[in-house]
Parts: C-alpha cells; structure tokens; sequence
C-alpha cells in the first residue's frame, strides 16, 4: 500500500516550525523592562498561514495514518465499518484507551473543519491558529506513539 504519509508528517512540522520561527521574530520585550511584549503585525500573515498549513497536513497525517494502521490491523473489511467514523471512534477500535485523546481530538477536529469548511464567525469564536497547530501537532506525536 503506497503513501506519502511520511510527506504529510514533514509538511506539517516544517510548517509548525516556519510559524514559530515567524512568531518569535515578532516578539520582542517592551522597552524599559515593563512586563510583557509587543507583537509586531505581519501584514502578509506569514505566522497564519503556516499555522493553517500545519493543522490541514496534521489532519492529512491523521487520516492516512489511522487508515493504513485500520487496514493491517482490523482488514479491510472490519475498517471499512469504522472509516467513517470520527477520530475517537477510531482509535477506540484499534485499541488506544487513552483518556486524554477524546477530547484532544474532538477540538482538533472542530478547529480542522472550520478551517476547511470557513464560514464567517464571531470574533469571540475565533481561535489562535498559532495555538491550535501547535495541539495538533501534539495531537498527532502523540497517537503516532500510541498507535506504535
């Protein structure tokens, strides 16, 4: 069975680093060793975009992976009947009890569908992609570990 999971991993994680390495040269202190710092705005959102980036190819990375773990370890048949299914399901059926990963999951997945379904939202609903990338990667180490 052919995959570029290993691409999407990379993607995601050069992705990830090319953010922070965006956002921490942003950062500087404020002046006179006042608490806090000052963020420089990036008008061509540089830090953004590589966050966004981040979480579609952690998302690619996720769905490959869970699938190709699926077929050699259930068979096609029996993973067929769960493909559908959202993240958590999955990994339940392949065996990963952990108590953490639901709801690690169940934020990536909402954050992922928003970036890839966008609708307009409230300011007050917006999300830190930044943030959010940073969990997903996380999220991924993290089940890729589990799945090993």
């Amino acid at each position: 069975m052919g995959s570029h999971l290993h691409v999407y991993l990379t993607m995601a994680k050069e992705a990830m680093d090319e953010s922070d390495r965006i956002g921490d040269a942003q950062t500087r202190p404020k002046p006179h060793g006042e608490p806090g710092s000052i963020i420089t705005y990036d008008p061509k959102h540089r830090s953004f975009k590589n966050s966004l980036i981040a979480i579609a190819f952690a998302g690619m990375y996720l769905d490959t992976l869970l699938y190709i773990t699926g077929m050699n370890r259930l068979g096609k048949v029996a993973y067929d009947r769960i493909d559908r299914k959202c993240y958590e399901d999955k990994l339940v059926a392949l065996g990963i009890r952990d108590s953490n990963i639901p709801s690690a999951c169940a934020r990536f997945r909402t954050c992922r569908n928003e970036l890839v379904h966008e609708r307009a939202f409230q300011e007050s609903e917006s999300w830190a992609a930044q943030v959010e990338a940073r969990k997903a990667i996380d999220l991924i180490d993290q089940i890729t570990e589990l799945l090993e």
